[in-house]
């Protein structure tokens, strides 16, 4: 018994000093994680009652995962999962890896109807599908469709959908509304708002591994954010709702997309963190 735990701890330690030596932020975190998720366990868990063996092959499976961990790619595209608004939503480089803000942007649509209302909404910019699911999972009267330009994206926002038991999502390939007539009672989305001025900044399991065109926008990252709005205007039934999140420091700029008339109660939302993160606006009657 003693040789099976020390096997495992000597593993664990040898996956902790690699990503330490790569500045990892979280390297004893991450070395716990990817062990445990291959293990099939909890990591608290895990360190609580450590492996009495590990598995034919688990060791060489742990440290392909490090290698992939110390060559910068995020913990969650290794393992192929993220949890999101609690529930595991599978991952890949296809689509953004959710962000907490992301969350909070579905909290704030839910704060906005109460269930009951038969709503059809447009989540642009699908990715993962989580907007769309969640939203779908919270109020299963609505009708979401699930729009991205990416068919490797809807691919697994497809699969998404399948595994949690989302029926009421349907799914379309668009540039933004090009391909989808709408019109909607609301539309929702997380647009890539990333100044490509930036990129280098970034840190490297960003810049290297998740996809650009989910991340990156011309004009100092307001491009799809300005397209999105003028869009929008014809695409939601009057009275309509536009909840969009935005960059933490984009509020100045954003809040000019909606001069011109055909918006009213204009409203910029914080995050956690105090800053102005998500756009809300009507469509006026």
């Amino acid at each position: 018994m003693i040789q099976l735990i020390n096997e495992f701890t000597v593993l664990l330690a040898e996956g902790t000093k690699a990503l330490t030596a790569t500045r990892c932020p979280t390297p004893g975190l991450d070395a716990g994680f990817l062990l445990a998720d291959l293990l099939g366990v909890e990591r608290a868990a895990m360190l609580l009652d450590p492996p009495a063996a590990l598995p034919a092959g688990a060791a060489d499976a742990y440290r392909r995962r490090i290698a992939r961990r110390v060559a910068g790619e995020p913990v969650q595209y290794i393992t192929g999962k993220k949890e999101f608004y609690n529930h595991t939503f599978e991952v890949g480089p296809a689509v953004l890896i959710p962000r907490p803000e992301t969350e909070e942007l579905v909290e704030a649509v839910l704060k906005q109807v109460p269930p009951g209302a038969a709503l059809s909404v447009a989540d642009v910019g699908t990715g993962s599908g989580c907007i769309a699911i969640s939203l779908g999972l919270e109020r299963p009267e609505w009708r979401v469709t699930a729009i991205d330009l990416s068919p490797a994206a809807l691919d697994i926002a497809r699969r998404n959908a399948a595994r949690l038991g989302a029926a009421n999502i349907s799914f379309a390939q668009s540039d933004l509304f090009a391909a989808v007539p709408g019109p909607f009672d609301m539309i929702v989305s997380n647009p890539p708002y990333i100044d490509f001025g930036v990129k280098e900044t970034l840190q490297v399991e960003v810049r290297k591994f998740e996809p650009p065109l989910a991340l990156f926008a011309a004009e100092r990252g307001l491009a799809v954010i300005r397209e999105l709005v003028a869009q929008s205007a014809g695409h939601l039934k009057p009275g309509g709702s536009l909840f969009c999140e935005i960059g933490y420091d984009q509020k100045g700029a954003v809040e000019k997309f909606f001069d011109g008339g055909a918006w009213n109660d204009v409203t910029f939302l914080k995050d956690i963190s105090g800053h102005d993160r998500i756009v809300r606006a009507a469509r006026r009657p």
